[in-house]
C-alpha cells in the first residue's frame, strides 16, 4: 500500500518536473553553479575551503537547489515580471525631469506659456535722445 502512495507522488512530482519550466531554470543554474565551483576548486592554486568565489557558488548553487525543490513541492511558477511599476516609475522620473527643465530656462517656459508678458524684456531700440542728456562728469 505504501508503494502505491510513493509511486504515485513521484509521478506527480516528474510530471510537475517536466512541465514547470520556473524549476527547470533553477536546477539548471544550480548545475552550472556546481560546474563553475568544481571549475575553480579543481585548480592547483586555489585552496576550495577559503576561497570566497567558491563559496558564494556554492551557496548559490545551494540557493537555487532549495528554490527548486519548493517550487517543485507547492506547484509554483516563475513570478510573472510586473511591467507596469517600471512604466510607472519612467513616467514620474521623466515628468520631474521635465518640469526642472522647464523651470531653470526661461526662454522654454515663455514659449510653453503663451510667450510670457513683455516687462521684463528690454526694449529693442534706446529712446532718441537719451544718449544726448547724459550728465557729464566735471
Amino acid at each position: 500500500m505504501a508503494s502505491k502512495d510513493y509511486t504515485e507522488r513521484a509521478g506527480i512530482y516528474a510530471q510537475r518536473l517536466l512541465d514547470n519550466g520556473y524549476v527547470q531554470d533553477n536546477l539548471a543554474q544550480a548545475a552550472e553553479n556546481l560546474r563553475a565551483a568544481l571549475r575553480r576548486a579543481s585548480k592547483r592554486r586555489v585552496e576550495p575551503t577559503r576561497d570566497e568565489k567558491v563559496r558564494r557558488q556554492l551557496r548559490q548553487a545551494a540557493q537555487s537547489l532549495s528554490e527548486a525543490a519548493s517550487a517543485l513541492r507547492s506547484g509554483r511558477t516563475k513570478p510573472k515580471k510586473r511591467r507596469g511599476r517600471k512604466v510607472l516609475v519612467m513616467l514620474v522620473v521623466g515628468g520631474g525631469v521635465a518640469a526642472v527643465i522647464v523651470a531653470s530656462n526661461e526662454e522654454l517656459r515663455n514659449k510653453l506659456l503663451g510667450g510670457g508678458s513683455t516687462d521684463d524684456q528690454e526694449p529693442a531700440t534706446a529712446p532718441a535722445g537719451a544718449d544726448s542728456q547724459a550728465p557729464v562728469a566735471a
